[in-house]
């Protein structure tokens, strides 16, 4: 058998190593060398930190401690109900308020295109009622409201869905600034209710009972009574 004969190759050969063959980056303006320790760096976020919650002061709101803390969420995560039990209370209690679907789609004529349209046309009677569609975790209440003498319908509040607590608890963000709603307590709904004249303050202990006097009940106190002085109630 013949010998194998000499092996060539039509690779470069180089004189060099792989790390000094690769390219050098060129930096056009370097960042100036900076001996600054960990801990400054740590006491210079720190600074940061305090001037922005510092600066975050107007949007926090007066008396927001209610809300925050382990022990204020408890105190707020009870009564958990559907929005059909809350309105099924209410109906107990004599409130005319319906979970059925509000509105028909009929075909309409648009008066800016002359085209034939669909279009929505409130077929509830009730005071107020729930609406049929779901977004996200959010379902939404309208009702007949009085506007200078004509009822007109017109959306209201909203409910968590599908279950929510009595009381509302509210987010906050790293500089203590409430941002929006954790849960949508529905005392919330039902005061929105109470404000625009659907449903009495007596109805509403009838289908709930009387309110606890707590802390998570103490700014709804206040609001009931601020709107008992604008509507002349004792």
């Amino acid at each position: 058998m013949p010998e194998a004969g000499e092996v060539r190759s039509n690779l470069k050969r180089v004189e060099c190593s792989y790390d000094e063959e690769l390219p050098t980056p060129v930096v056009a303006d370097p960042l100036p060398y900076t001996n600054t320790s960990s801990e400054e760096l740590i006491e210079a976020e720190q600074k940061l930190w305090e001037d922005n919650y510092r600066a975050s002061a107007k949007q926090r709101w007066k008396g927001q401690e209610r809300w925050m803390g382990k022990e204020n969420e408890e105190m707020r995560l009870v009564n958990i109900l559907h929005p059909h039990a809350v309105f099924r209370k209410l109906q107990k209690a004599g409130v005319d308020c319906s979970i059925e679907a509000s509105v028909v789609w009929v075909w309409d004529i648009d008066h800016a295109t002359g085209l034939t349209v669909p279009a929505q046309r409130t077929r509830n009677n009730s005071r107020f009622w729930l609406h049929d569609v779901v977004i996200k975790d959010r379902v939404g209440i309208s009702g007949w409201v009085n506007r200078k003498g004509e009822y007109t319908a017109q959306y209201i509040t909203y409910m968590q869905y599908p279950l929510g607590p009595e009381w509302s608890i509210m987010r906050f963000n790293e500089y203590d600034v409430p941002t929006f709603e954790k849960y949508r307590g529905w005392r919330t709904a039902v005061l929105r209710l109470i404000q625009e004249g659907l449903v009495t303050e007596e109805e509403v202990d009838r289908a709930f009972g009387p309110v606890a006097q707590n802390e998570a009940s103490k700014l709804y106190m206040e609001q009931i009574e601020e709107f008992r002085k604008t509507k002349g109630r004792p």
